[in-house]
């Protein structure tokens, strides 16, 4: 007879489960639960297999009801809906987008969030991605059966990385027939924006008005499932397609311009000083501390004046992708004690980022005086002795980009031509122009995944049952950049002079034959730069890479009841898991020599070659402890499990880690359970953290030491004595990169809660959690604008000597001018709050079942101590340094009805309470000042409605809107964008930022 508390190891099940019954977002799950045998349930966050088990650790499960009645094509929108989930990489993202969708439990990043599918690693998604985090595209969502959310550390279970918690896939590896599911949606938005469309029409924009109807998606997967040889055997295979059309911000007009505001408060277009017509940087007489800017015009370049491009209708708001996957899981019993299985997955996924075009960002700083395309008013200018090379910087050309400080005593430097041998001198001119004759740029991103499990399984004896498995997973990785500029023949292209024997001007490195395809790039005359001069200019960047990871993993589960090892007030005996396991993670990027190099004026920094791995021997243990079952009280039980890991890194480093859990389970009556854990976890540093090389590149967004009177007293100490200009695009330079010393973080995890299932109501339960979850030694970096701030603010001397500024004082205008801002073990990071589930459904008579469903998280704490400045609380904030929006509250409660005919109708409540801005935070590491627009963002409700029709016994059918009511987003301005999860004026990945999302989906099972 086999022993019951191993049927799940033995009948397909990976051996990790969850009581999900209790804990579901879904009234559906309770109804699969009371109906599903015992050998189909798969729990999340423990080894071990045992009857009538629930989990200690909170857990949240979304089930494939929860999927369909979303109509989203994408795992990651619907695990970004969920109260515990903070927004990360998405579809909604093009500047600094990797193509890949990642998931970020508690807002404590991706690279601290575990991915698994049916209990096993998920490998990472994206070689050239610092968080190397797994790439949720690879789940193909209408096989999926559910997604087990776990609250906290459980890295004793699964090791590294599950710092945060764990997101369990879990896969329906026992569907039997053939189906085909479809999905279809569409946005729907009515542009009427009363703040935008005056703004747009004051900057004489265009702007779309009225309704839009765009960035179509469709989804189908045909899933094949059969048993054979008398159920001994099963095996099912699925091949699914996805395509999603793009969508540019030029279609809303609360996005169609950068938003802005001045320090009056006056709101308006925003843009980039790099414009079609170009700006110029250059210093007039008696200038000593910062050059000043004049606009390009036909012939012309007055000082002071300055135009604005406006970037923003190009960059997409959804990126244009498309997918293909296709899997098949297969196992067959040849005996009790031999269960062969195997698993393979694959995905091919490309994708297209586009931002506005590239152009000279100043990647150009000098101007040569005997170059003809330049009119006497502008060579007067920028050939006046204040604004010539002198011997001031010593040599030429100018080391790392550095700007002109003139220093008038000293003489110009004379150079001579090397065709003509004629001299010449050289003026400063740092160039802002935009190429908009090459077209947007695009990145045109490939994500192409494979992963293949081969394993066995069975029962050894009554008592011990094992399962051991080879995992292999790979990534292949490219990107091609394109319509881009070279910076080396951007500066061959300027050096203009006259050709001799024609009268025509020509470039300097084509007369001396250095370079004979430079065509000269004319902006300065108005009559605009030819088709020849952007071809000769138009570069494009390619890179290539994989990330791989193998797993070997062995685990033994004993039943040791069986031995007469359990206590006297408990029906079940003592339950271990022991087991080893062993993982090699590598990492490869490549670059053409154009991304090596950092020629492409509009990536902001170089992208070097990364080459690193490491592995892990672990050996881990379980154990489940029954001490009361139905007695004088209902149950108390304990569990703990401990994981010891010894690392050996690429660069020849050794280190071990300890993780281990432990856990309590305790009802006195049925009705009511009281649960407790304690983890402690670890994550250690990824590659890219590892091996990254360090360059300068963007990385803050604020210099109070820009374009402000009076300046602060901390500028001083900078070097910064009578102002810098400003970046409009609020984008300033960091160093980063990786740090090979780097140690592994360790986080503690605490949770208290209570699940509440009275019998008096059936189908009823409630449970709440509490979660305190504290990563110390915690690998971040201080954060540029956090170095700047304290500097500045608080004259801290050590956040002093990580700033360096460039001759002009700037942050931004050269390479030369940043903020260090490497990755450290520093501080920590800490979040705490409480976690509510609640589940019910009741049958209405005869007409059909009610279910309601409430998820809700209130966020505490969430605190983070950088190691250099004062101690900050990011909940219920937002902004540069806080980055995505923290509610304090956020729920989702659903209601659905379904009539025993087969008609349904579910409507569902999103809830996300308001956010101040980090400006406005107590702690003197974020204090700032904020514009009236950004203080804050205001609470933002959002009502989904889906109905379902049952169609005979094979169709089933299902129309739904989601923002029901076309909310339109919050809008912030680019001072308050953190980064690369800001993007259209609001932060789409937490609020809908797009509009009414129409669908309709048809599933067919035969």
């Amino acid at each position: 007879m086999k022993n019951q508390t191993l049927t799940a190891l033995k009948a397909g099940a990976a051996p990790v489960v969850l009581g999900f019954a209790l804990f579901s977002s879904s009234a559906y799950a309770q109804d699969a639960a009371d109906e599903a045998p015992a050998d189909t349930i798969v729990v999340t966050g423990t080894r071990i297999v045992a009857p009538n088990q629930a989990s200690i650790a909170p857990i949240t499960t979304v089930t494939s009801d929860d999927i369909s009645l979303s109509g989203t094509t994408r795992t990651e929108d619907l695990l970004n809906s969920l109260p515990q989930v903070v927004a990360a990489q998405s579809s909604t993202l093009a500047n600094g987008a990797t193509g890949t969708a990642q998931v970020d439990l508690r807002g404590l990043g991706p690279s601290r969030t575990l991915v698994l599918i049916n209990g096993r690693r998920l490998m990472t998604g994206d070689p050239n991605s610092t968080s190397s985090a797994a790439d949720l595209n690879f789940i193909p969502a209408s096989l999926v059966k559910r997604v087990d959310v776990l609250t906290g550390g459980a890295s004793a279970t699964y090791g590294a990385d599950a710092v945060a918690g764990v997101v369990n896939f879990v896969m329906d590896t026992d569907f039997e027939g053939f189906r085909v599911d479809t999905n279809y949606g569409l946005y729907m938005h009515e542009n009427n924006s009363s703040l935008m469309q005056p703004l747009l029409d004051s900057a004489g924009y265009d702007y779309p008005n009225g309704l839009s109807t765009d960035g179509a998606q469709f989804d189908a997967t045909v899933s094949f499932g059969t048993a054979f040889d008398d159920g001994r055997g099963h095996a099912t295979a699925y091949i699914g397609y996805r395509k999603a059309h793009a969508l540019k911000q030029a279609r809303r007009d609360y996005s169609a311009c950068a938003l802005s505001a001045s320090s009056s408060q006056t709101l308006y277009c925003g843009g980039s000083y790099t414009t079609p017509s170009g700006n110029a940087l250059y210093w007039l007489p008696g200038q000593t501390s910062t050059s000043t800017i004049g606009a390009f015009g036909p012939g012309t370049l007055p000082p002071g004046t300055f135009s604005l491009y406006n970037y923003a209708p190009l960059n997409y708001l959804q990126r244009p992708d498309e997918r293909y996957t296709a899997g098949v899981f297969a196992d067959y019993e040849i005996n009790e004690s031999i269960h062969p299985y195997m698993e393979f997955m694959f995905m091919d996924d490309r994708t297209l980022a586009q931002i506005a075009p590239s152009g000279d960002f100043g990647n150009t700083l000098t101007i040569n005086c005997d170059n003809p395309l330049l009119s006497a008013a502008q060579s007067t200018q920028l050939c006046s002795s204040a604004n010539l090379i002198n011997g001031y910087l010593g040599t030429f050309p100018l080391a790392s980009g550095a700007g002109y400080n003139p220093n008038p005593g000293d003489a110009p430097l004379t150079f001579y031509d090397p065709t003509t041998g004629d001299p010449y001198n050289i003026g400063f001119m740092q160039v802002l122009r935009r190429n908009v004759e090459g077209g947007p740029r695009i990145s045109d991103l490939q994500h192409t995944a494979y992963r293949a499990v081969l394993g066995s399984r069975g029962d050894l004896d009554n008592v011990w049952s094992y399962d051991a498995y080879y995992q292999y997973g790979r990534t292949n990785y490219s990107q091609v950049y394109s319509n881009e500029f070279s910076i080396a023949r951007l500066t061959n292209a300027l050096d203009v002079v006259t050709d001799p024997a024609t009268g025509n001007p020509v470039c300097r490195v084509a007369l001396s034959g250095q370079d004979t395809n430079c065509v000269p790039y004319d902006i300065f005359t108005g009559a605009g730069p030819s088709q020849e001069a952007i071809n000769y200019l138009s570069a494009t960047g390619f890179l290539k890479g994989q990330t791989s990871q193998q797993v070997l993993s062995a685990t033994f589960t004993g039943a040791l009841g069986e031995y007469g090892l359990q206590t006297p007030w408990a029906g079940d005996g003592v339950s271990i898991a022991l087991g080893a396991e062993y993982r090699k993670d590598s990492l490869e990027l490549r670059g053409d020599n154009a991304f090596n190099t950092g020629d492409l004026t509009g990536q902001g920094a170089p992208t070097k070659d990364v080459d690193g791995g490491y592995k892990v021997t672990e050996f881990f243990g379980e154990v489940e402890l029954p001490i009361v079952q139905d007695s004088f009280i209902s149950n108390l039980s304990f569990n703990g499990g401990y994981r010891y890991s010894h690392y050996k890194i690429a660069n020849g480093r050794t280190f071990n880690t300890d993780t281990f859990k432990l856990g309590v389970d305790f009802a006195p009556v049925s009705d009511i359970r009281i649960r407790a854990g304690y983890n402690r976890a670890v994550r250690v540093p990824n590659i890219q953290e590892l091996f990254a090389p360090q360059i300068v590149a963007l990385d803050g967004s604020q210099d109070p030491c820009a374009s402000v009177s009076p300046l602060p007293a901390g500028c001083a100490l900078q070097g910064v004595t009578t102002g810098t200009p400003a970046n409009p695009a609020q984008q300033y330079n960091g160093l980063i990169g990786g740090n090979p010393d780097l140690n592994p973080e360790k986080a503690t995890t605490k949770t208290l809660g209570v699940v509440i299932a009275p019998r008096w109501v059936p189908r009823l339960t409630l449970s709440v959690d509490y979660f305190d979850i504290k990563v110390k030694d915690a690998i971040q970096g201080y954060g540029a604008d956090a170095i700047v701030q304290a500097c500045t603010t608080d004259l801290n001397a050590e956040a002093c000597a990580l700033i360096n500024r460039n001759a002009a004082g700037s942050l931004w205008l050269t390479s030369d001018g940043y903020v260090t801002d490497i990755n450290h073990n520093v501080g920590y990071v800490k979040t705490k709050g409480f976690e509510f589930n609640g589940n019910y459904s009741r049958e209405i008579g005869t007409a059909g079942t009610l279910s309601l469903n409430f998820v809700g998280t209130a966020l505490d704490k969430f605190e983070t101590d950088n190691g250099l400045t004062e101690i900050y609380d990011c909940a219920g904030y937002y902004g540069t340094t806080c980055g995505t929006p923290l509610p304090k509250w956020r729920h989702k409660l659903r209601a659905t009805f379904r009539t025993a005919g087969g008609l349904g109708v579910s409507a569902q409540w999103r809830y996300l309470s308001s956010v101040k801005n980090d400006g406005l935070n107590p702690s003197s590491t974020l204090a700032g000042t904020v514009r009236d627009i950004d203080r804050k963002i205001g609470s933002q409700s959002y009502f989904d409605l889906t109905m379902t029709a049952d169609i005979g016994d094979h169709f089933t059918w299902r129309l739904g809107a989601t923002n029901l009511f076309d909310k339109q987003p919050p809008l912030v301005s680019s001072r308050a964008c953190a980064s690369v999860v800001c993007n259209g004026n609001t932060y789409p990945g937490t609020y809908d930022a797009l509009g009414r999302y129409v669908f309709t989906g048809v599933t067919m099972n035969f």
